[in-house]
């Protein structure tokens, strides 16, 4: 039990209190302590509150670093592509619109780069062309990567199509086109070029953003027979958020029995209706490689240069006159036989190919009415009459044996299915069908890969036809026969994606804009820059108009010529932007509702058959001349396709494709080359030549000048050398002129003394005409010597020294340094 303090004697007393005080003391410099604390909590919050905004700023910005390499689409080994989001269309508008010419001084720090994105321009092109909306699409919106400068557009996008789709597309366009020609009674074909030399490129917004174009060529589907393609036949990617293809890559397309019977129906004009291999008997690859090989021509098939030109008769293996057999045969063997048979018929095969002698017998026979049945008896097969009947069999089992009755639940097989159904004839029809027309799947191609008529001239030209048809029959068959021999299976090759690594800098932006406008972009860049190196080289006396045509403002004299001379590359550049800009041209007058769809696409048709006529491509490149040719074979045999029946002759074919593939195919080839040639020309613009720093070999031709040279430039160190420091620079060419004064007069034989010249500076020029004499005279003689002995002179050297030696002093009276300095007398002799 504890006691009261004040029963407690005084000194315990004493010592509760002090305790109770200790402990009050701590309680207070605690909470002393916990106010102190809290203050510093509020001063660092209000501290922290200052600085927050810059740390959100930071936070917010990792954070967005971290989510897109999350979000971003992964490629192989790792590479992460991040997303660049589009801009608006107006903003590259308004770079274009507000750079012009490029005459502004506020924009010329950007002339280098688009003098640079010059090397780049025939890859624009390229891609440009590759896009092209085809003639059932009114409007086509592509994607374009474009410099932040407007100095380059490119449209980034590759053409992959279905291929049945495709075909049946342009088999669509082949009759439509046929059709309106047949009923329009005067077809005119548009003016070339569509706009004057002087006429700028139309502004897109300003011109055409409003404009509601001219209907396409479509053909009206029927909602019955066309019920499973009409909805979306004539899309601009069909079937592109469907089953049918894999997804947005749109690489691989699988179809439907009835959409491929509907597609190949559609695009049947264009296809062969041959289906016996045995057509092609002696008319195929291996038929033509033996034919090339020999030396021979099929009737009807190309003709080549001999494989082997050095033919020695002494190597064949046996003749008429060797042979054991001694069989000789007069009349000659027939070509056919040599080909079909080359180890039996030539005395040396080499290089042959065998081909496959036949093929079984087809027993189809494609239906016309497609209201037939699906087996039934055509009137084409000739019915085999019952004229010799035959004894009826004996009968298979013996009298004796019991009778045999089938169980009555036996029934046939598949008797409940049915015979056939609606798709069964379009089946079997598709089975028969070429290619791509007898598969359901299969991988989207490039729509230059799809050729559209190489069926047409791998088929015997019919028969009637004039010799400029046959002959552009053998020569594309020549062209066909080549590329399948010179084909190797491609190598692997590390891909490399030119877009990608643009897209990936702070340079390039992307956008989604209409065709028209990229084009209409690329051909006032490409004007920008050919102007700009023109004005580079200052020739202000050469015009470039709007049509790329390069024409002199004046008579030119010869220096003015050479120094306006441009490489090939420059030219074959202006050539390929002239034909872009026909083409882009032939489209805006489309959209501007001045031509239809159908004399559009008869335009673009005459365009790519006529690039010889309409540009002068063939000058700076010549082998050029070998598209031109096939661009002519491909008219030929067009033409006289589709210019049959009802149809006549005259504008309004408009089926383009063929010839565009082959200048695609061009530029594809040339582009690589395009980009070194302008690299080097684009290099030499900004850097200079380099072949200053390298010393020249001294020819014979320039051995005198080279010594002059040589003597001149010892002259000059040695003035510099004995010059005082405080004398200006340029007494040196005074001193030059007294040298060159002193070597004429000595020449002459006039005397030579300068009043008031230096005597050191007299004494050097007087050493220098010295040793200049001496090596003059020496020279006079040794030719004269050479010419007295016969010897083989240069006919210069002949001209000259003759005179030169008669002026020159004996070797025993070469003039002195004392004489010399006296003023010398006359020549002595």
């Amino acid at each position: 039990m504890a006691l009261p303090p004040y029963m407690l004697g005084q000194p315990y007393v004493m010592g509760v209190l002090a305790q109770q005080q200790a402990v009050a003391a701590q309680l207070a410099a605690q909470v002393h302590a916990q106010m102190q604390q809290q203050q510093l909590q509020q001063q660092q919050l209000q501290q922290q509150q200052l600085i927050s905004e810059e740390k959100l700023q930071e936070k917010a910005r990792k954070w967005q670093q971290l989510q897109s390499k999350r979000y971003a689409e992964k490629r192989k080994f790792g590479f992460v592509d991040a997303q660049k989001e589009d801009m608006p269309p107006e903003h590259i508008r308004k770079i274009i619109r507000d750079h012009g010419d490029m005459s502004s001084r506020k924009y010329r720090h950007d002339k280098r780069v688009y003098l640079g994105a010059l090397k780049y321009m025939p890859h624009a092109v390229l891609k440009l062309m590759e896009n092209m909306p085809m003639p059932w699409e009114q409007i086509r919106d592509v994607r374009v990567l474009y410099h932040i400068t407007g100095a380059i557009t490119f449209v980034n996008e590759i053409p992959w199509v279905i291929e049945p789709v495709y075909i049946a597309q342009w088999g669509t366009m082949w009759i439509m086109m046929r059709r309106e020609k047949r009923d329009r009674r005067h077809f005119k074909r548009m003016r070339f070029p569509p706009f004057d030399d002087e006429e700028p490129p139309l502004d897109y917004a300003d011109n055409v953003l409003d404009v509601e174009p001219l209907e396409a060529i479509q053909m009206d589907m029927d909602n019955d027979e066309d019920v499973a393609v009409c909805k979306w036949f004539y899309d601009h990617k069909p079937l592109s958020e469907t089953k049918h293809v894999n997804g947005s890559t749109y690489r691989h397309w699988n179809l439907s029995l009835p959409q491929m019977a509907t597609l190949y129906r559609l695009a049947n004009q264009l296809l062969t209706d041959l289906v016996d291999d045995n057509y092609f008997y002696l008319f195929d690859l291996k038929s033509f490689f033996t034919a090339k090989a020999l030396n021979m021509s099929i009737p009807g098939g190309p003709k080549f240069e001999p494989l082997i030109k050095d033919m020695n008769p002494a190597d064949e293996d046996w003749n008429e006159f060797n042979d054991i057999n001694k069989i000789i045969i007069r009349q000659p063997i027939r070509t056919e036989y040599r080909i079909a048979f080359p180890y039996l018929y030539n005395n040396m095969p080499h290089y042959v190919h065998l081909s496959w002698y036949h093929s079984p017998n087809v027993v189809y026979i494609k239906t016309e009415d497609p209201d037939l049945p699906a087996f039934y008896f055509d009137p084409l097969i000739n019915p085999i009459s019952h004229r010799h009947g035959t004894k009826q069999m004996a009968e298979l089992l013996p009298d004796d044996d019991e009778e045999f009755e089938l169980p009555e639940h036996v029934q046939p097989f598949l008797q409940d299915c049915p015979l056939y159904t609606d798709n069964t004839a379009n089946g079997i029809a598709l089975l028969w069908a070429p290619r791509p027309f007898n598969m359901r799947s299969d991988r989207c191609r490039r729509a230059i890969d799809i050729p559209l008529v190489k069926s047409w001239y791998r088929e015997h030209c019919p028969p009637g036809m004039p010799v400029k048809v046959r002959v552009s029959y053998q020569k594309l068959l020549k062209y066909f026969v080549l590329n399948a021999l010179k084909h190797r299976p491609p190598k692997p090759q590390k891909k490399r994606y030119l877009f990608r690594s643009f897209k990936s800098t702070k340079f390039f932006q992307t956008t989604t804009i209409d065709w028209v406008e990229a084009g209409l972009q690329v051909c006032r860049q490409g004007y920008n820059m050919l102007n700009l190196l023109i004005h580079r080289k200052n020739l202000n006396y050469l015009h470039l108009d709007y049509n790329f045509n390069l024409k002199p403002v004046k008579t030119l004299t010869t220096k003015e010529r050479k120094k306006s001379r441009f490489g090939n590359a420059f030219h074959l550049c202006r050539e390929i932007l002239r034909l872009t800009k026909l083409v882009v041209d032939s489209h805006v007058q489309y959209r501007l509702n001045n031509v239809d769809a159908f004399q559009l696409a008869d335009g673009l048709q005459y365009i790519f058959a006529h690039v010889g006529q309409l540009t002068g491509m063939y000058r700076y490149k010549y082998k050029l001349m070998r598209q031109i040719r096939m661009c002519k074979d491909l008219k030929h045999l067009i033409y006289y396709r589709f210019n049959t029946g009802p149809v006549g002759k005259g504008p309004g074919c408009g089926f383009w494709a063929p010839g565009w593939r082959v200048w695609l195919f061009f530029l594809r080839g040339i582009t690589p080359l395009l980009e070194r040639w302008l690299g080097n020309l684009l290099s030499r613009q900004f850097e200079g030549r380099h072949s200053k720093g390298v010393a020249k070999t001294v020819t014979k031709q320039r051995v005198e000048s080279h010594f002059d040279l040589e003597l001149r430039a010892s002259v000059m160190h040695d003035i510099l050398d004995m010059m005082p420091e405080g004398i200006k620079q340029n007494k040196a060419r005074t001193i030059l002129q007294h040298l060159s004064e002193a070597w004429r007069c000595w020449k002459a034989n006039i005397p030579w003394k300068v009043p008031g010249l230096p005597i050191p500076i007299e004494n050097m020029i007087l050493r220098y005409v010295k040793m200049k004499a001496d090596w003059w005279t020496n020279t006079a003689h040794y030719n004269r010597e050479r010419i007295r002995r016969g010897a083989t002179v240069d006919k210069t050297v002949c001209k000259k020294k003759p005179g030169a030696s008669h002026e020159a002093v004996p070797e025993g009276g070469a003039r002195t340094s004392a004489q010399l300095s006296e003023g010398w007398p006359l020549h002595q002799c």
